[in-house]
């Protein structure tokens, strides 16, 4: 049901023929990015992406100058650390893979995702350019060669966008791996290396998927150095996942708390080996002992499941929860 609802979006949508003359995104961060916009029209709201824009690189997308334009950007997942998003305040529906979609308000019913998007000034209208806090602007080709690097697991320790020994010969390491010399041919070594790490990364790190039929609350205790970190709270609808920690695990580090919502009971998670303190609302602590004199309250932590090749799922059923207690 879903693709044919899905379907019948994208055929609304190519009803609709964009202006010849495109408007510009420019990415001067060091992640590959994918880009969607939205703009008016009589007859209502189209979104397009998704647009894949190598850091240094430019591309066109949506209408010309003339149009009020909203504009929604996330780096792959083929980094470390989670996908960073570049977002705004105006709520619009987008599909997981390509897509042109025009009229459409209610996401969910389509089975499509809401994602944050920001308006365009007059000025981006014509050019829009993607930054991050280390304004790499024209280094910014090398310093996502960089990070590519890194990501695809190799020895850069610093991304600052200029080119350096170490980043050569940490290229010279990978065309060794991969069996090829990619010589001047920048934009195939940025490919292959973009490659490399979305095999590495896209399923590190930690899902955790709600199989029950209640909405679930969740955090995560992972050992960081001496200590533990424990963050919290993920909000996990029925049917849903949600990737609570992006870096590659290993066996023994992460432990997780979750509890089923149910009216004015929770369900804690059963099978609990370890406590951590938890805060009534969103937080971050290393606290772990005397949790109640600074307001938090201490709660049971089951280990995750230990992970493959860096990455782990934990799926939580009703079966996975203690009976209800008062909240």
């Amino acid at each position: 049901m879903r693709a044919l609802a899905v379907l019948a979006v994208l055929l609304t949508g190519l009803a609709f023929t964009a202006p010849a003359h495109a408007s510009e995104v420019c990415n001067e961060t060091s992640f590959t990015v994918e880009v969607a916009k939205a703009w008016r029209t009589p007859s209502g709201l189209v979104a397009e992406g998704w647009l894949r824009i190598a850091p240094g690189g430019c591309g066109e997308l949506g209408p010309g100058p003339d149009s009020d334009q909203y504009l929604y950007a996330r780096s792959t997942p083929a980094y470390l650390g989670g996908v960073r998003e570049w977002r705004g305040g105006l709520d619009v529906c987008v599909d997981v893979t390509d897509f042109q979609i025009e009229g459409v308000a209610d996401c969910d019913s389509l089975g499509l995702e809401t994602r944050q998007f920001r308006q365009l000034s007059q000025a981006e209208r014509s050019r829009a350019v993607l930054i991050e806090l280390a304004d790499y602007r024209d280094r910014a080709d090398e310093a996502g060669l960089q990070r590519l690097l890194q990501a695809a697991g190799y020895d850069i320790r610093v991304i600052d966008g200029y080119a350096g020994r170490r980043t050569r010969r940490q290229v010279e390491i990978f065309e060794a791996d991969a069996g090829s010399a990619f010589g001047a041919d920048r934009a195939a070594l940025i490919a292959a290396l973009h490659e490399r790490a979305l095999a590495r990364n896209e399923t590190a790190g930690l899902r955790i998927c709600n199989d029950a039929d209640l909405p679930l609350a969740a955090a995560v205790s992972r050992a960081e150095g001496r200590a533990f970190i424990t963050r919290g709270w993920w909000r996990i609808e029925p049917g849903a996942c949600a990737k609570t920690i992006a870096e590659r695990l290993t066996a023994g580090e992460v432990f997780v708390h979750a509890r089923l919502i149910s009216g004015a009971a929770i369900r804690p998670i059963s099978r609990a080996a370890e406590e951590f303190c938890v805060a009534p609302s969103r937080f971050s602590t290393e606290l772990r002992e005397a949790c109640g004199d600074t307001g938090f309250e201490t709660a049971g932590f089951r280990p995750a499941p230990d992970p493959q090749d860096g990455g782990a799922t934990l799926r939580l059923t009703e079966r996975d929860f203690e009976e209800a207690a008062p909240r």
